[in-house]
């Protein structure tokens, strides 16, 4: 079976009352009318994300991880094939994390040079997921011969439970990342292989692959689906889950994953870090002769793991489809030493859908195996989406607010006359959590006190915002106002602009200055 559920259509037909099951196929225009209010009502959405995440780029609230796909991605469209990332640690882009696709997205900096695409691209896919995952929901309605308007109530659910579902804004919210592109592809790639167009599904494998070792840990999950699925996906989940081994086995060995954190899963192997090419072996070694250490750190995570999918219904994860993809990426991540990792929806960007789906497919299974079974499927229906409106409104709005409310229209204001004369040539030094769009250029740094930064070019533009400093745990404001005392008084550098709590300076170091120390408000001992 391909369905994901234990008993077959005809079994239950006879028991089963007629709300949930009818034997009569849905007649066309109803068929297609689901399809359409479901792209309606996703393309809507997909506006609301679009102008959200214009608003964020035009208030400057992006950070770091913008900064380092802003300037990969900026860098490769202006033709420097192989860009430095500057922003973390100073090695190729290609070696962080084997994220190929960045490089035909590039082609979009020829058409339009904005690094505002790379948001608007993330809207596009966060969206067509939402409907790629509510299409294969409909036709697993169809294929149980769900009866059309038991179907048409499931639907509006599915879309409700989408929109409201509180991990897209922190994901939208929290700059770009390749996360929620590469889901979009695996959500593709599990649709095409429960509707048997396996060939199509491997294409969208490879696209996959292209974007990361998340990608590639994903169709690890994928194929574990497959392999649960029944028959006649069992052998094509073996495949993937040979097939994602294999490529995560290449990234290591090359060393292309120097980004991905691989030392912050050490303890796992009884250390503090990893070498190379060896270290996913050292890792796995170490969970299966130390299991403790696994338990002890799921036992730990395991309220973040329930917070972070509640939303969706975790009764999905009772079915095949809704299960691999979830299980994998969720313990992947919550055995990372670092809690940010289960706690940021971005990085679980593929478990929402893929539970979703499950759900749906639990509900339906039980609705189906028993006369009455419907009244505590639609109590558990309303209760997702009770669960994802509450959950959303005690956290993703009020983070929303407060974060636009961060960068204010006075100070975005002064941010954005501050790029405008900024040279393309200079080298930036940035408070971190307004980076993000000073960082088209080969030579940017975040400010972190106490430090040494290199000097790579004939000017230096110093970007600070003293009070954004309070949401970023690398300096405070002190910090930065010690920091533009010591740029403008030692350093003599010219004040360019301060107005509205930003201040902006232009340092032209003297000849044969490689490297500056910009002190905090303590210095260190």
């Amino acid at each position: 079976m391909t369905s994901g559920v234990a008993l077959a259509p005809e079994v239950v037909t006879e028991r089963a009352p007629v709300i949930i099951v009818d034997d009569r196929e849905w007649p066309q225009q109803r068929r297609l009318l689901l399809r359409v209010v479901g792209g309606v009502v996703m393309g809507m959405w997909l506006v609301g994300l679009l102008v959200f995440s214009s608003v964020l780029y035009n208030r400057n609230i992006l950070t770091a991880d913008f900064a380092t796909y802003n300037q990969a991605w900026t860098l490769i469209g202006q033709g420097h094939l192989n860009p430095h990332d500057t922003i973390f640690i100073s090695y190729p882009f290609l070696k962080s994390d084997f994220e190929l696709i960045l490089w035909p997205l590039a082609l979009l900096h020829v058409v339009y040079p904005q690094p505002i695409v790379l948001l608007w691209v993330q809207d596009i896919a966060i969206a067509a997921t939402g409907f790629v995952v509510y299409l294969w929901i409909i036709e697993y309605l169809e294929r149980w011969r769900v009866s059309w308007t038991t179907s048409a109530g499931i639907a509006s659910v599915v879309l409700l439970a989408l929109i409201a579902n509180p991990a897209v804004y922190q994901t939208v919210l929290y700059d770009f990342h390749l996360e929620p592109i590469s889901t979009l592809f695996v959500v593709l790639a599990g649709r095409d292989l429960w509707r048997g167009r396996h060939r199509r599904a491997w294409i969208w494998v490879g696209v996959t692959f292209v974007c990361g070792t998340f990608g590639a840990i994903t169709i690890i999950g994928l194929g574990i689906s497959a392999l649960l699925a029944g028959q006649s996906t069992r052998r094509q989940g073996a495949m993937l889950v040979v097939a994602a081994l294999a490529w995560l086995g290449f990234i290591s060995a090359i060393g292309a994953n120097s980004g991905s954190g691989l030392d912050y899963y050490a303890y796992l192997a009884g250390r503090t870090t990893l070498p190379g090419s060896s270290g996913v072996l050292l890792v796995a070694t170490g969970a299966l002769t130390h299991p403790s250490r696994v338990i002890d750190m799921l036992h730990v995570r395991f309220h973040y793991i329930y917070t972070l999918i509640k939303p969706m219904g975790v009764i999905g994860l009772a079915s095949a489809w809704g299960f691999g993809v979830p299980f994998v990426v969720l313990v992947t991540n919550a055995l990372n030493s670092q809690y940010e990792f289960i706690f940021q929806a971005f990085q679980n960007a593929a478990v929402f859908p893929f539970i979703l789906l499950g759900s749906v497919m639990v509900l339906v299974w039980f609705a189906q195996r028993f006369r009455y079974g419907w009244i505590p499927t639609l109590v558990v229906a309303l209760a997702v989406i009770a669960q994802a409106a509450i959950y959303g409104y005690n956290t993703s709005p009020g983070n929303i607010n407060w974060a636009i409310g961060r960068v204010g229209a006075a100070p975005a204001v002064q941010l954005n006359k501050a790029l405008s004369l900024t040279p393309p040539s200079a080298e930036v030094i940035a408070t971190i959590g307004i980076m993000g769009r000073f960082a088209g250029r080969p030579y940017v740094y975040y400010y972190v006190p106490n430090s040494q930064i290199q000097v790579k070019t004939t000017q230096v533009i110093f970007v600070f915002d003293p009070a954004y400093e309070t949401t970023i745990p690398q300096a405070t404001p002190d910090d930065d106002d010690a920091a533009i005392a010591f740029v403008r008084d030692q350093l003599r550098a010219r004040v360019v602009l301060d107005a509205d709590g930003i201040t902006v300076l232009s340092w032209h170091p003297p000849a044969g200055t490689n490297r500056i120390a910009l002190p905090g408000a303590t210095p260190r001992p």
